[in-house]
C-alpha cells in the first residue's frame, strides 16, 4: 500500500516522472499566476523527501522555517536542473527502499512524534497535492505531453 501510493499507482502519477521532459526554460515562469514556480515547487517537494530519508537513514535534521519554499524562480543552470531531477528520483526511490525493511512504528520527536508510517503517510499527501500543480502547470505551458 505503501508503495502504491508513494510511486502513484493507485491514486496518481508516479512523482518520479512529473519533471521528465520538462525543459530547463520552463522551469521558472508563473503560469496562470501560480504564486510559485514549477522551479520552486520541485525544489520544495524535494527538500520534505530528502529530510525524511535523511531521518530514515540516521542521520540528524533539522527542519525549514516555514514551507521551505525557496525565493529562486529558476535553477541556476541547465546542468544543475538535469542533476537535481536525477536526485529527486533518487530520493523517492530511496524512500522506497527504506519501507521494506524499517519499523513504521518507530516514532520522531521532531515530526511531531509521528511514526514512520504517518510520516511516510503525510509525505504521499504531500507529493500527490503537489505533483498535481506541476502537472496543471505545465499543462497551461503547453509542456504536458501524457
Amino acid at each position: 500500500m505503501l508503495k502504491r501510493g508513494i510511486f502513484g499507482t493507485s491514486s496518481h502519477l508516479d512523482v518520479t516522472t512529473i519533471f521528465d521532459g520538462l525543459e530547463f526554460q520552463h522551469t521558472g515562469l508563473y503560469p496562470a499566476g501560480i504564486p510559485n514556480t514549477i522551479w520552486q515547487i520541485a525544489q520544495h517537494m524535494h527538500l520534505w523527501v530528502q529530510l525524511k530519508v535523511d531521518m530514515f537513514d540516521g542521520r540528524e535534521i533539522e527542519l525549514p522555517e516555514g514551507h521551505g519554499f525557496s525565493n529562486e524562480t529558476f535553477p541556476p543552470s541547465e546542468a544543475f536542473w538535469e542533476q537535481f531531477k536525477l536526485d529527486y528520483r533518487s530520493s523517492i526511490l530511496r524512500i522506497g527502499e527504506l519501507i521494506e525493511t524499517m519499523d513504521l512504528t518507530e516514532r520522531y520527536p521532531i515530526w511531531g512524534d509521528l511514526t514512520a508510517l504517518e510520516i511516510i503517510g503525510v509525505m504521499i499527501n504531500h507529493n500527490s497535492y503537489h505533483a498535481a500543480q506541476v502537472v496543471a502547470m505545465r499543462r497551461v505551458l503547453g509542456v504536458w505531453n501524457r
